[in-house]
């Protein structure tokens, strides 16, 4: 059956990928939004349209469609972004942004397929919405010399292609770190992490979360579960540690039956349920009281953000509606708006005439700048984790208050300094 699931979240599984993941909800709001879509949208903004004189910048765009796993509101929401690229943000360099979109299915040979494409039609950059296949796709870039730009490295390999590839987010080995640091800063001194049972679960914990729990002087047991997990029972089991928080890196689905478990068997403590914000309108107050959920950037689901990120999430709420009246999920329709937002950002900072995908590969690397949607900003000249392809750092830590909205914990985006490898 096909599934839409939050990008992070199925990166929490770790069953798809090496490389381990953070949440990414699907959002509290999207219902909501997605009703919103069908209306027509406000009345025409102002900007700078490109100009059709100069030469189009066609860039290639790769997500995982029609499989197991399915993301397609992802696509939406790029093609929303270079809409608003074109029609206010001039472009790229005045040239009209374009794409070369192909679909994947998590397999290495649909995304070797998408990579050829990329090369046979001469686009400049490849540019990711969510493959788990993306680490396949590298030998075919490296030889032709074509970058890979995205929002977060899904994939092992592409998270460690430093020179090859560039991410305008954080690392997704970042995302683990941060969740210790932001546990202990609520007064944890002991944790529990609940992961499905994968070879990358055992990796990220025993190489990123229990690292970064000795250096904060916490303790720090986990528990995996099955990919069909009975949560009463487990529930009771991690309660019965008397940890001062757990951590649930889950899919919505977990989460939504994993937070009411750990309460009923007696757990007041902090839990932290990712970016699976969709359970929020499901679950009653009381239950989620001391439950906290991450997010990469701000969205609608918070119940306040700062005035710039308001500018852009009134962007990217005409751009949804204009181009993408059937989309469902919002919060990966705001993936990939930023993914086009960011990927047009870099290639205007690379000035040769025209671009060609050598000039963009060799020049990615001195690309930085502003983040739509994030208050942090982006510098590829220096990873934000070690031998990583990140450019930024920083995860949104949040509460929900009485109306099930997000309310950002103090001192966000969350500090890793104190736990980040020397290399």
């Amino acid at each position: 059956m096909m599934r839409s699931a939050s990008v992070l979240g199925l990166l929490a599984t770790g069953a798809l990928v090496v490389a381990a993941c953070v949440g990414c909800g699907s959002g509290s709001g999207d219902s909501a939004q997605a009703g919103a879509t069908s209306q027509a949208p406000a009345a025409a903004r102002s900007g700078t349209k490109f100009d059709p004189a100069k030469p189009a910048v066609t860039v290639g765009f790769h997500n995982m469609e029609g499989g197991a796993i399915s993301v397609p509101d992802v696509r939406a929401g790029f093609e929303a972004g270079m809409d608003y690229v074109n029609s206010e943000l001039g472009g790229i360099n005045g040239g009209e942004m374009k794409a070369v979109s192909c679909k994947t299915d998590g397999s290495p040979e649909s995304s070797v397929n998408c990579a050829n494409q990329f090369v046979q039609k001469n686009v400049v950059l490849a540019t990711s919405g969510v493959d788990f296949g993306a680490d396949s796709m590298l030998p075919v870039l490296k030889s032709a010399g074509l970058a890979e730009m995205g929002m977060v490295a899904l994939a092992p390999a592409m998270d460690q292609a430093v020179g090859d590839a560039w991410f305008a987010a954080f690392s997704a080995r970042e995302a683990y770190a941060a969740d210790v640091v932001e546990q202990h800063n609520l007064g944890a001194k002991s944790l529990a992490v609940a992961m499905v049972d994968t070879a990358a679960t055992r990796s990220n914990y025993d190489n990123i979360i229990a690292p970064a729990a000795a250096k904060l002087g916490m303790t720090a047991k986990v528990f995996y579960y099955p990919t069909q997990a009975d949560w009463t029972s487990l529930a009771a089991t991690i309660a019965a540690t008397n940890p001062d928080a757990v951590t649930l890196w889950t899919t919505g689905a977990d989460a939504l039956a994993a937070v009411p478990a750990l309460r009923s068997v007696g757990f007041n403590g902090t839990i932290n349920a990712g970016s699976n914000n969709e359970i929020i309108p499901r679950l009653d107050a009381s239950v989620l009281q001391n439950v906290n959920f991450t997010s990469t950037f701000y969205s609608t689901d918070f119940a306040s953000v700062p005035p710039k990120v308001k500018q852009d999430l009134d962007a990217f709420s005409y751009y949804i509606k204009k181009d993408g009246p059937n989309v469902q999920a919002m919060a990966q329709a705001q993936q990939g708006f930023y993914v086009a937002v960011q990927a047009a950002d870099m290639l205007r900072q690379i000035k040769t005439d025209p671009l060609t995908a050598k000039a963009v590969h060799d020049g990615m690397g001195a690309t930085k700048g502003g983040e739509i949607f994030r208050t942090t900003g982006y510098d590829c000249s220096k990873p934000t984790w070690p031998n990583s392809t990140a450019c930024a750092s920083g995860l949104l830590f949040a509460k929900v208050n009485g109306d099930k909205k997000l309310e950002t914990l103090p001192d966000q985006p969350v500090d890793v300094t104190a736990v980040r490898p020397a290399s």
